[in-house]
């Protein structure tokens, strides 16, 4: 019977852990399972169910025999506003810069694009706990750990193609960890675990023909392109897959009663590329999970009140693909080169709290706030229109409500205000002697902007 339940939550999380969304911290979520989310994403210190191998391995040694598993309901907005930008076409024309007009003519970007035509995500997640003994444990975590979503009915990049471009734009990427972990408990007051990453992502993106050009349309232009090492593998090749194999370690300790500290860390997960886009990502499509690590406290007082801190740190720098700016493409740089541009993101440090009240013997009620300041710079918001990963406030708050006969139901909600970023030299342009895209994509600034809220509810099993 045990073995059935662990099974069928297994396959209702993979059946759609592929769904992709637009997470809050950069593309990582802010916290994994209910109880964290709902407490501002705190988990180092603080192991509440069988998802704390998601933050710290050596967690599992404190949540005992249990099976969770749930879904989030994710609703992000997001969109962008393209403002001072001038049409290319008349640059094109331009005898001074090719010696001969061509005919073409086509508007500017400039307009308000919503990229919601999908509005709705689901992230789910799984976990179950086990004990060998008093000293180790064993478990398995299975998590969506986050990803990007835009969706374009009209294309922000039109303008920058001249010709043909569909009408609409976007991307998807999504990520899902499965995690089998063991955890020892080296003394009575501290603990060592270890999870192996296994590690899945899926791709897509389409409407990017602006970024695919093998040259301009036309014999009196001088030969301006390709714009990427594969054009044919930029944009509109459907769903690709990505794999790698990683590993997080973490530490647990209890200098004295009621007070915990915790750490983990994850080096970088190198994933196989996406062949399908290897002439959109930097490296010929690698797309690797960046580097991340933390460390964190917690204090319960006497099994009615517990409060916790976490600081998290994400390199996304250190991922090609993710961290490179867009100036080599305007430089010459092609796409997918090795030196090739990204989406130009900064490292990303994270301040989390949370708080958890027993107001009552059935009722837990958890608040928490978090705070990280958004990863992309503001002379690269014309590429992040496709990723506007720029939430910065997480406001947090749940509950946990006792059922009986060893099941409890957990429930969580996540409010992050709008965070607009404002471009500045983000779009290349100037005047005719300037030069042709990409050096030149008739000027302007692109603003972006990112709100969202998230739903949660997952059941427990208790098996002790």
């Amino acid at each position: 019977m045990q073995f059935k339940k662990i099974t069928g939550a297994a396959g209702f999380v993979l059946a759609i852990a592929a769904t992709p969304a637009l997470a809050t911290n950069g593309y990582f979520l802010h916290g994994y399972g209910a109880a964290s989310a709902a407490m501002g994403g705190v988990g180092y210190a603080l192991p509440q169910d069988a998802l704390a191998p998601a933050a710290n391995p050596a967690g599992l040694t404190l949540v005992g025999d249990r099976l969770d598993f749930g879904v989030d309901w994710f609703t992000p907005r997001r969109g962008a506003t393209i403002y001072g930008n001038e049409s290319i076409a008349p640059l094109i024309n331009s005898g001074s810069v090719i010696g001969g007009g061509t005919g073409l003519t086509g508007p500017d970007a400039n307009d308000t694009y919503n990229g919601d035509l999908k509005t709705n995500a689901y992230i789910p997640n799984f976990g179950y706990a086990s004990r060998f003994n008093d000293r180790l444990s064993w478990g398995v975590a299975m998590y969506g750990n986050g990803g990007l979503q835009t969706n374009y009915l009209v294309n922000p990049f039109a303008a920058f193609q001249l010709q043909g471009t569909p009408k609409s734009a976007g991307v998807d990427l999504s990520q899902l960890f499965i995690a089998p972990t063991l955890a020892f408990r080296i003394t009575d007051h501290q603990s060592i675990g270890i999870s192996l990453d296994l590690v899945y992502q899926k791709f897509k993106a389409y409407g990017l023909q602006a970024f695919a050009l093998t040259g301009f349309p036309s014999p009196q232009l001088p030969i301006v392109g390709p714009f990427s090492v594969a054009p044919d593998k930029v944009t509109d090749n459907g769903a690709d897959n990505s794999y790698g194999i990683g590993y997080r370690v973490g530490y647990l300790a209890e200098p004295f009663e009621g007070f915990t500290v915790g750490a983990s860390y994850q080096p970088k997960v190198h994933m196989s590329r996406f062949k399908k886009y290897a002439g959109l990502f930097a490296g010929g499509g690698v797309f690797d999970v960046p580097e991340n690590y933390g460390g964190g406290v917690a204090y319960r007082w006497q099994k009615l009140l517990v409060v916790s801190a976490d600081v998290q740190r994400i390199n996304y720098n250190d991922v090609s693909s993710v961290g490179r700016p867009l100036q080599p493409f305007v430089d010459g740089a092609k796409l997918g080169a090795n030196d090739g541009p990204g989406f130009g993101w900064r490292n990303m440090t994270i301040y989390k709290f949370g708080a958890a009240v027993q107001v009552f013997k059935p009722l837990l009620l958890r608040v928490g706030y978090s705070y990280g300041k958004q990863p992309v710079p503001e002379d690269q918001t014309l590429f992040n229109i496709l990723a506007p990963g720029v939430i910065e406030q997480h406001y947090t708050a749940g509950a946990l409500i006792t059922l009986g006969g060893g099941y409890d139901l957990s429930l969580s909600y996540l409010y992050a205000p709008q965070k607009t970023v404002r471009g500045k030299n983000s779009i290349p342009g100037g005047g005719p002697l300037e030069g042709l895209p990409p050096q030149n994509f008739g000027g302007g600034e692109a603003d972006i902007h990112l709100k969202e809220q998230t739903v949660g509810v997952a059941l427990t099993i208790h098996f002790d």
